[in-house]
């Protein structure tokens, strides 16, 4: 639920931009990012998945694109695969570029997830970079590892201590009613004997 939403809010954000990006086109380069967290919950210790996707909105390559990250400080995060620093030399007008992230949280507090940066030169001929930002997912919290056990495991204790309870009221009954079968079944060969 909460992909879909941030999907819509990037699509709704997408078209206003570009809609306003057409009106101002000084016909270069123009980069859109996205930034969201895979996960629905950030737990410690536990691999947290981070999404970059880049836009070329514009009417020519961007060169020189630069994504840097460093809203995950090295006290809290450990970088499991992937960089916080990422470099395409091009690209094309229509395009988009894709940076996944893994990281896993160190300790349990809340932080603001905030934006990466975007560097990238308009056009070929473009002296200086422009800068730009991604969206940001805004406040996390980091939850300790019990209190996910607690919700999501398999709770293997609880249906163990129901299995020993349970045990009782079904193998009993089940004992009466085989005794019962194999007395009856042992008097109707009795007598069967006996009559013939």
């Amino acid at each position: 639920a909460m992909s879909q939403l941030t999907a819509c809010a990037f699509l709704i954000g997408l078209v206003i931009f570009t809609c306003g990006a057409a009106a101002d086109s000084d016909g270069g380069a123009q980069l859109i990012g996205v930034k969201s967290i895979a996960n629905n919950l950030i737990v410690k210790g536990m691999d947290v998945t981070v999404q970059y996707d880049i836009y070329n909105v514009g009417d020519k390559a961007a060169m020189n694109v630069q994504l840097e990250e460093d809203g995950f400080p090295i006290d809290y995060f450990a970088v499991r695969s992937g960089f916080q620093h990422v470099r395409w030399t091009r690209l094309p007008p229509g395009a988009n570029v894709s940076h996944t992230l893994i990281l896993t949280p160190l300790q349990t507090f809340v932080f603001n997830a905030s934006h990466a940066v975007m560097r990238y030169k308009v056009s070929d001929e473009a002296t200086g970079s422009t800068v730009g930002y991604t969206t940001s997912p805004g406040e996390i919290a980091v939850i300790e590892t019990a209190d996910y056990d607690r919700q999501f495991s398999a709770h293997a204790m609880d249906w163990l201590t129901f299995g020993m309870m349970t045990t009782p009221s079904i193998i009993i009954p089940f004992l009466l009613w085989y005794a019962s079968v194999r007395k009856y079944s042992n008097l109707a060969s009795h007598s069967s004997r006996k009559n013939n």
